[in-house]
């Protein structure tokens, strides 16, 4: 089975992200002269592109490939819900889900691994879930 994350964002937002990754479009250049590197290539490409584009709308997807997948009703409640009501850690995710901590903790660290969400840090080394994408496809 594959599972494409699609991820929709402007081409100020993809500025953004780049200089949160590389600080510079200097930055990043001069690292893509010293390892080659092909990711590194794009990005520059595209940071380049997008610098004068700054509303064009970019779809990026990432594809994750499983022979096992499980999503039950409560995951793809908590998904549902990181992505709507956007919690501010796994207590108020389980408050707004009307389930025990406890419950929800197995369930997003299952979804971490599995690549649906991911953590920030957020006050008192809270983890703030959140999702990467704004789509899920499924292809069996």
């Amino acid at each position: 089975m594959i599972i494409t994350l699609v991820k929709k964002q402007t081409g100020a937002e993809f500025i953004q992200e780049m200089e949160k990754t590389y600080k510079s479009i200097n930055e990043l250049e001069k690292l893509f002269k010293r390892t080659n590197n092909m990711k590194m290539y794009v990005d520059l490409e595209n940071w380049k592109y997008y610098k004068n584009n700054l509303d064009e709308t970019i779809e990026i997807s990432e594809s994750l490939f499983t022979n096992k997948l499980s999503l039950s009703d409560l995951d793809l409640t908590i998904l549902n819900t990181i992505k709507h009501e956007k919690p501010k850690s796994i207590r108020d995710l389980a408050k707004k889900i009307n389930k025990d901590v406890s419950n929800i903790q197995p369930k997003v660290k299952k979804l971490e691994e599995e690549g649906f969400i991911k953590f920030e840090t957020g006050m008192k080394n809270s983890k703030i879930p959140y999702l990467t994408y704004d789509e899920i496809k499924l292809e069996i």
